[in-house]
């Protein structure tokens, strides 16, 4: 939110967009804008006398949101991979969405981890005056999604398998037969032997020498 800005009528959920690249003039080529950025847990929009709203805005509605996911850049500004903490039931718990894989996650891996800036690394020798050792992260939040508390139970409600798109059902159908299927086929792996029978090899043919003779003297 740009400073100066006022709102007038504020959504159920807000989207903050991060801006990860520059243009650099000098070089001119795009650089990686990986500032160090502190997002809080919960976001009040009336603080302050509701300075961010407009005279317009309605005041009867409390907006103070909470956040909910954080979409996450990890390289550079060529390419990189991208992978989401989020917090489906809004509770203390947060999930890593990383490609099919989704892990259990604690609020300091997916908050101030991902402040993005500098790291410090622990001293190796702490007896010696040594000078610490910073570098740059690699990963950072580049978007935000806060959800607006009293509307939470309007947006955060079960999912009903009619809810969900039918290529999405059939899909997950077809891989759970063949998740089904092969966890099967390992539980009765026991049941089967493979058995390899070889048999006898074929008598040689005749050598050339051989046959010739047989011609020559019958």
């Amino acid at each position: 939110m740009k400073e100066g800005t006022k709102c007038c009528n504020l959504m159920q959920w807000l989207t903050f967009r991060k801006i990860m690249v520059d243009l650099d003039s000098k070089v001119d080529a795009l650089t990686e804008i990986n500032d160090r950025y502190e997002f809080p847990l919960q976001l009040d929009l009336d603080r302050e006398n509701g300075k961010y709203l407009s005279p317009d805005a309605d005041r009867s509605v409390r907006n103070l949101y909470t956040l909910h996911s954080v979409l996450v850049h990890s390289g550079g500004v060529h390419g990189g991979h991208y992978y989401a903490y989020i917090r489906p039931t809004l509770s203390d718990q947060w999930f890593k969405f990383d490609d099919e894989r989704v892990t259990k996650e604690d609020i300091k891996r997916a908050l101030e981890e991902q402040y993005g800036g500098e790291e410090e690394l622990p001293q190796t020798n702490p007896g010696f005056n040594n000078s610490p050792f910073k570098f740059t992260k690699y990963s950072n939040a580049y978007m935000l999604v806060y959800i607006r508390e009293s509307d939470k139970e309007k947006i955060i409600c079960n999912v009903d398998e009619k809810d969900i798109a039918e290529h999405l059902r059939i899909r997950l159908k077809k891989e759970q037969e063949e998740k089904e299927q092969k966890r099967k086929e390992k539980a009765e792996a026991h049941l089967y032997t493979i058995i390899k029978v070889r048999t006898s090899p074929s008598p040689s043919p005749p050598s050339l020498s051989s046959s010739l003779r047989g011609l020559l003297f019958p």
